[in-house]
Parts: C-alpha cells; sequence; structure tokens
C-alpha cells in the first residue's frame, strides 16, 4: 500500500511532456566554444551529491511507468536530450547531469540551469549560457517521491535490488538500511526546499535554498528553515566572469566563492553539524574543476542575432533606437564597448565590467527578493558561532557568506594553493586595505538590484529578476500594458518583442504576477511612458548588441 504521508508531502503532477528535443537535428550557435569544450561544461561535476549514480540508473519513476533516468521523462522537466553516450557523458543523461565516478554519485552542473534551446522556423537552436527553461523544484520533488516510493513498497524495492544485482538476504538488508537513511535524507531535504510560491520554469529561489541547506540542513538545525518563496530568474552566463559583481543583488564578487556557494545549494554539502570537529568545513565542491569551468565559461561568446534566420535588423529603426537606449537605459545598463572599473582601485590594477545598480524601492520592482534576503536571521550552533564572535543568532546574508568562505578556505588549504593561485581562484576582486595589503571587494550595499549589460538580451526572457514581463516590448510599457498572466516553459522565441511566446499550451506554467514575489511592477523608464514607435525603436537597437 502506498504510504499516504508519502503522498501528501511530496506529491506532484508532472507537466506533459515536452518534444523530445534529441528527435530534432539540433544547430549551436556560434559562440566560439568547440564540441569538446561544451562537452567538459554540460558534465563536469563540481561537487553536487543528488543520488548515488547506481542506484539512480535503475531507480524507477513514481508512477512506475519507467526509468526516472530516461532522458524522454526527464525532459518534461526542462532538461534538454544529450547528443548520446560519450567519455564525459557515458550514461547518456541529459544536459547538466554529472557522475562524480569517485563518490558514486549523481550530480548537477550549471549547464543544467544556463543551456537554453529555442525554437525558430521549425529549426532547435541550442544557446550556450542562456537561461534554461528548466523546472529544477519540481525535479527534485518528483526524485524525493520515486525514493520514497521505492522505499514503502515491498515490490518496487525488490525490483530495484534485482536491478542492482543484489539478491542475498545479507546484501539486501544492507541495501535497505542504506537506502533507508538515503530516504531520510532526501525527503527532509525535499521539505526544506519545497516552494511555497512555486517558480515553474527558468526560475528558482537560490538564495533562500543556499541558506536553507547550510543553516538548516548541513547545521543539522530545523529551527532555521525559511520559506522558498522568492524564485528569480536564471540569469545568462556570456560575460559573467568579467561582470564587476554578479547576483540579481549584486553581491557576490569572487567567482569561486560565487561557484562554491551554488554547489553547496545545489545539492553539494558541507559539514556545519555542531559536532564536526575537526572535519568542520569539509565540503564536496570541486575546486579544480570549478576554477577550470570558470576559465572556460570566459571563453564562451553572447551569441548574436541571426538575420538569415531571425530577420534583418532595420539600420535606421536601430539608429533611433540606440539615441533612445542612451537617452532613457545607458545610466543604469552597460552596453558595449563597455565601460570598466577604475583599475587605481583594484589592488592588481585590474578592470572589469562595471554593473549597474539601482536601489530595489527605487527601481520599484516586486522588493520580496531583496526584503526576504536582507531581514532573514539565522541561528549558528558550536562550529559556527565562532565565525560571529560566539554569537547565536546572526543576519542571513552574514551567515551565508561566511560559512562559504569558511568552507571555500578549508578547500584552497587542502589544496595546497599559493597565494598567487589564490588571488587568481578569486578572480582577482581585491582592492587595497588600509595596511596596504590586498582586501577582498565587499559589496556597497545589499539592498541594490542588478542592471545587467544587455548582450543576447533577445535569448534571456522573461524580464526583470523575477522573470514576470514576458518580453522587451513589455518591460518598456506601462504596467497597466503588462500581462498579469502568462505561460512560461515554451520555446519559440518572439522576434517582434523579443522575448519567448508565452500564450496557453499543454505542459506550459501559469505564471500568476498577483502573487508575492511575482510582481510585474517597476522599471518605468522614462516615467514619461514611450511611444510605440520609441518602444520598436529601442528593440531594433537591442538586436545588434
Amino acid at each position: 500500500m502506498r504510504n499516504a504521508f508519502v503522498f501528501c508531502l511530496l506529491m506532484f503532477c508532472p507537466h506533459d511532456s515536452f518534444a523530445d528535443s534529441s528527435l530534432a537535428k539540433v544547430t549551436y550557435f556560434e559562440q566560439g566554444w568547440s564540441a569538446s569544450e561544451r562537452e567538459e561544461f554540460y558534465y563536469t561535476p563540481q561537487g553536487s551529491h543528488l543520488i548515488p549514480a547506481d542506484w539512480f540508473a535503475v531507480l524507477e519513476r513514481a508512477d512506475g511507468q519507467g526509468k526516472f533516468s530516461d532522458p524522454n521523462y526527464l525532459s518534461q522537466f526542462g532538461f534538454l536530450a544529450s547528443n548520446g553516450a560519450s567519455q564525459a557523458n557515458p550514461g547518456a543523461y541529459p544536459v547538466g547531469f554529472s557522475v562524480d565516478t569517485q563518490a558514486n554519485q549523481i550530480g548537477l552542473t550549471c549547464a543544467a540551469c544556463h543551456t537554453a534551446e529555442v525554437e525558430l522556423g521549425g529549426e532547435v537552436l541550442r544557446i550556450d549560457g542562456a537561461p534554461a527553461h528548466l523546472d529544477v523544484d519540481a525535479f527534485y520533488q518528483s526524485l524525493a517521491q520515486a525514493v520514497s516510493l521505492t522505499l514503502v513498497e515491498a515490490e518496487r524495492f525488490k525490483r530495484f535490488a534485482v536491478a542492482l544485482k543484489v539478491t542475498d538476504e545479507t546484501s539486501i538488508k544492507e541495501l535497505k538500511a542504506k537506502f533507508t537513511a538515503f530516504n531520510l535524507h532526501i525527503t527532509s531535504d525535499a521539505i526544506v526546499r519545497k516552494a511555497s510560491v512555486e517558480a515553474g520554469f527558468g526560475r528558482v529561489d537560490a538564495l533562500t535554498q543556499i541558506a536553507n541547506a547550510l543553516a538548516v540542513r548541513d547545521q543539522v538545525l530545523p529551527t532555521n528553515i525559511y520559506p522558498v518563496e522568492t524564485p528569480t530568474s536564471y540569469p545568462p552566463l556570456w560575460l559573467t566572469p568579467q561582470l564587476e559583481y554578479v547576483q540579481w543583488n549584486p553581491i557576490a564578487a569572487s567567482p569561486i566563492g560565487r561557484n562554491f556557494g551554488e554547489v553547496l545549494g545545489v545539492y553539494g554539502n558541507t559539514n556545519l553539524a555542531p559536532d564536526a570537529g575537526k572535519d568542520a568545513y569539509k565540503s564536496s565542491a570541486n575546486l579544480e574543476n570549478l576554477h577550470q569551468l570558470e576559465q572556460l565559461v570566459s571563453t564562451l561568446q553572447p551569441p548574436e542575432w541571426d538575420p538569415s534566420r531571425m530577420g534583418e535588423i532595420d539600420a535606421d529603426i536601430a539608429a533611433n533606437g540606440k539615441t533612445l537606449f542612451q537617452d532613457h537605459c545607458a545610466t543604469c545598463h552597460n552596453i558595449a564597448p563597455y565601460t570598466l572599473t577604475d583599475p587605481a582601485k583594484n589592488y592588481f590594477k585590474k578592470t572589469f565590467i562595471k554593473i549597474g545598480r539601482v536601489n530595489f524601492r527605487e527601481v520599484g520592482t516586486d522588493p520580496a527578493y531583496v526584503e526576504n534576503f536582507v531581514t532573514r536571521r539565522i541561528m549558528t550552533n558550536a562550529t559556527t558561532a565562532p565565525l560571529f564572535q560566539g554569537n547565536s543568532i546572526v543576519p542571513g546574508p552574514a551567515f551565508t557568506e561566511y560559512t562559504v568562505a569558511a568552507s571555500l578556505k578549508r578547500a584552497i588549504k587542502e589544496a595546497s594553493l599559493s597565494e598567487e593561485a589564490t588571488f587568481a581562484v578569486n578572480g582577482f576582486r581585491y582592492g587595497t586595505g588600509d595596511d596596504g595589503k590586498p582586501t577582498p571587494y565587499t559589496p556597497p550595499s545589499l539592498t541594490d538590484l542588478k542592471a545587467s549589460p544587455l548582450a543576447g538580451v533577445w535569448a534571456t526572457g522573461p524580464y526583470l529578476h523575477n522573470g514576470s514581463v514576458p518580453t522587451i516590448y513589455e518591460l518598456l510599457s506601462p504596467v497597466q500594458e503588462r500581462r498579469t498572466v502568462f505561460w512560461t516553459g515554451g520555446r519559440s522565441l518572439d522576434l517582434e518583442k523579443l522575448g519567448y511566446q508565452s500564450s496557453e499550451a499543454p505542459g506550459l506554467f501559469r505564471f500568476d504576477t498577483g502573487l508575492r514575489g511575482n510582481g510585474n511592477g517597476g522599471h518605468l523608464y522614462p516615467k514619461k511612458s514611450l511611444r510605440h514607435d520609441e518602444r520598436v525603436a529601442i528593440i531594433e537597437y537591442l538586436k545588434t548588441q
């Protein structure tokens, strides 16, 4: 009999299956990567430990209609099919799955959330580094449900054991004990991660989930649980290694710090248990691979508008749009050729692409993301309290920053990195302290939102930090002209208004801007509304970026 509690807790109705992209010929945008570099990005382990690899290979999905790892099944969550088995991906898993052979773990990589396919004129086009149409929350809840049902249904567990070639009674008991412990882990983690405001495709409440993973799971402190209710869009990866700061609230400067935190939030782990002792801050994150992938991403070029497929750009209208953009948008949005930071303010005389900063109240977009981030408080334990002079309750942003930094510091020490190599993995994001020594960058504000450079912006919709506006045209329009409900997960480009076509269709996610965190207000530049022809002109200019 199926366990009713498990179903009440984890029940999830999958999206209708997408078309299997492996059946269509995929054309890749020219972005400076070779096929081998693309494979490296897709499948290199980063330290995400989702589930033992041999278990994942044979686990049945919740409905019992096949393997959970079947790429056709995983496509309903938005995962992209691979080109088949390869040395980097022997299991032929979808883009963004990695196998850590040393740890026998399946995990996710950056590519899962930062690789997109678009449909245009019957073609399927792959854009590396673009925001994926992935519902990672639904995927994880479904995985947890499949694990729980395997444990509670005797026949299902028997099939699981047989598939693993575990047949003698003693080995079966050992397997069940290990699987029971894993079920407790993934079920409790699924509760910690379960969204109270559904993200749907292309979004996730990453900051809350990272903080919950550290504060609740890794500290073994359930009282720290915090609602997962402010999802944000996956940003594009191109230009990221060159940016001064990243995140929608631009707080992360060090690339290895940012990537370490990402791994710990996406099913990695670090030891923050109260009795951690000498193992405190030992993590699963792979320092070497993360640094290599950062170097690889630094060579990724934004996708360029393809006139042969997407239509010619009207040069006269684009020229008018450039003038309008400079008048109304360029104060916040850096545009090529990019304005760079002052090398005199960097210890190593390095320069980076300057990002725009706007206080969240000034820009007027939905405030929940920033409000939740800055008002959260977290209880420490015997392991983490010393990071905060023994304080038992600390601000959420500080807790996340300091625990990730301590985990990174341990990884750097274990890797025996030189001082020079340490500066390099941190991306040389150092100013000069009062003592004349290098000091890590500190964000000037926790309540700003980032105005990103707009290279390849046509491939990055929906727009605003929370993905609440489906097209650039609507973003340039008064709030009352923006849709209050639209559907995400579709892959057909809207070449006229820039973004994705977002009408209702089977398998898509209904985005309701009336929910807290999903608001589509703000970003009213200029205050006086643009005419239709002015919006069209700015759009034409953005196609050139």
